[in-house]
């Protein structure tokens, strides 16, 4: 009985490989990530590269560099970066309309420059984000998504800092 359910499995797989799109794709974004902590909330324009590939019609892989945000305020610079690492769960709708749930890793930089001084904090975070595609043709898509990169805690010279980062983004795919 175990190897009837194994060669279905298996059978299953092969079929859903063979129907599968397999197609690379490149996307580019931009957006509002929104930081919350201790008290205070801010947002800034971010932007973000991707390259993907499509395994199939319901699920795809992804990486990704972000931009979250950047700031200079009296002699104090900040940027906020992430790369990350996701699979995609796809419900298409129709031919042109899909939605999306993503589940992914993501390392969240925080660089700061005083005086010429640099400190760097990194934390590696489990996401997820929620997300919608339309597709004008067959190799252009249209992408709005919201993600939660969860709560980053560091440490600055004893101080605890925390700050909950979620993004609003909208952007482009072209698939190969």
């Amino acid at each position: 009985m175990k190897k009837i359910f194994a060669l279905a499995a298996l059978a299953f797989a092969a079929t859903t490989a063979c129907a599968a799109d397999n197609s690379w794709y490149v996307g580019g974004d931009v957006g509002s990530t929104k930081f919350k902590g201790n008290g205070e909330s801010d947002t800034k324009t971010g932007f973000g590269a991707t390259v993907g590939y499509q395994l199939n019609t319901n699920v795809a892989f992804e990486a990704s560099v972000r931009r979250l945000g950047s700031a200079k305020d009296s002699g104090v610079k900040l940027s906020v970066n992430a790369i990350q690492l996701s699979a995609l769960g796809i419900a298409p709708i129709n031919n042109e309309f899909s939605l999306f749930a993503r589940l992914g890793v993501s390392r969240n930089s925080l660089d700061f420059t005083v005086n010429s001084a640099e400190v760097s904090f990194h934390k590696t975070k489990a996401f997820f984000g929620l997300g919608a595609a339309y597709q004008i043709d067959k190799a252009l898509s249209l992408r709005a998504e919201y993600a939660n990169l969860g709560n980053n805690k560091v440490d600055v010279a004893g101080v605890p800092l925390e700050s909950k980062i979620h993004q609003f983004n909208l952007g482009l795919n072209y698939a190969f």
